[in-house]
């Protein structure tokens, strides 16, 4: 028997009362009229999970009772960067509300969509439904847990994203997807820079990174998210102290480097260690990763990074390279991280400020 690739698929839906309304946790709505939004996904890995309660008593040799206790639905997805909606929902869902939107639509310098973090970030919760060639399996309230994003160099820049939410949904018929991005290309670490500033003056674009990994962490508080009298999330898990690390692999084990904002193995070393602070300028920033297709651009920068040990090896078969792991922190305007996708032309979506569809 072949497998039917047109009905598998994973689609995402911001649980709203319409587009721009209140949120509905764990009950799916009607977006947009576009809704849901369907992504090109490689893989899924979501999934029902329950605690087994299991009861003994001093009678038996062996258990005689169960039930459910706690169920609740986590996994995700990977897939190939792209501009199109699902990663501006996958944006949406990291930063919540906090975006600024070019609503003149049209101008030279594209059609800019702006994200940064805030001390009152309100994320959101979505709808995912996923098709697996015979039943579409519906996932409500879940919520984005953990974001990854790494590029290397000759590969496409690749994101995988992690959720939490409530109990599976009984499936349902299969639906066949129609995919906003289509006409869209990934980014590719061919046509990418990354760019350091340790103290926001001046930036340098470095020629010898081989691969770059960043992962922001939510740390949902599912536990709070429960109550005596149901076994799945009756509430949105609310996000904690949000954790962003990285790491950079240089192709070359620079011990120094030539200027003052590539770090190197010395930077590590620094009397009390290293610390790259863009002093809130907004102009060069710590870390910044940027791809480009020439006609969209996405653009994600670090404002203060905490460089750690670095690591440096050699063996007789592999060139010896230098890896820096760093974690983010808050700068002086209290901003962890920004991140800027630019389009050539606006949609009627955006340009009526559904800050949730890119395409």
């Amino acid at each position: 028997m072949t497998s039917n690739f047109a009905y598998r698929y994973v689609s995402l839906t911001p649980e709203h009362t319409t587009a721009t309304g209140a949120r509905t946790y764990g009950t799916k709505s009607a977006m947009t009229a576009t809704s849901p939004l369907f992504g090109e996904v490689d893989d899924e890995s979501f999934a029902l999970n329950f605690d087994l309660l299991t009861r003994g008593d001093m009678s038996r040799y062996g258990a005689r009772k169960s039930v459910n206790g706690k169920e609740y639905s986590e996994g995700g997805m990977n897939l190939v960067i792209q501009p199109d909606d699902t990663l501006g929902l996958l944006l949406y869902a990291m930063y919540g509300d906090n975006a600024t939107v070019n609503s003149t639509g049209y101008s030279v310098s594209g059609f800019v969509h702006t994200w940064k973090e805030s001390n009152d970030l309100i994320l959101p919760s979505f709808t995912i439904e996923v098709g697996r060639e015979e039943k579409e399996h519906t996932y409500t309230g879940m919520c984005l847990s953990s974001l990854s994003i790494s590029a290397s160099h000759g590969e496409y820049a690749t994101m995988s994203a992690d959720f939490t939410g409530k109990s599976e949904s009984a499936v349902s018929a299969l639906t066949i997807p129609s995919f906003g991005g289509a006409t869209f290309d990934g980014f590719h670490f061919a046509n990418g820079t990354v760019t350091f500033s340790s103290t926001g003056a001046s930036s340098t674009v470095s020629t010898t990174v081989k691969s770059i990994s960043l992962e922001f962490n939510m740390n949902l508080d599912t536990d709070a998210a429960c109550s005596i009298g149901s076994r799945t999330y009756i509430r949105q898990p609310q996000p904690q102290m949000r954790e962003v690390t990285g790491t950079v692999e240089f192709s070359v084990a620079q011990t120094s480097s030539a200027d003052a904002n590539t770090p190197d193995y010395e930077t590590a070393l620094a009397t009390g260690g290293a610390i790259y602070d863009d002093a809130g300028s907004g102009t060069h920033r710590a870390v910044e990763l940027l791809f480009t297709n020439g006609t969209q651009s996405l653009e994600i920068a670090l404002t203060k990074v905490r460089w750690e040990a670095p690591s440096q090896n050699v063996s007789g078969r592999d060139t010896s390279t230098l890896s820096m792991s760093f974690v983010a922190l808050l700068n002086q305007n209290d901003v962890m991280s920004t991140c800027v996708l630019t389009h050539t032309a606006a949609s009627t979506a955006l340009a009526s400020g559904v800050k949730y569809s890119i395409v």
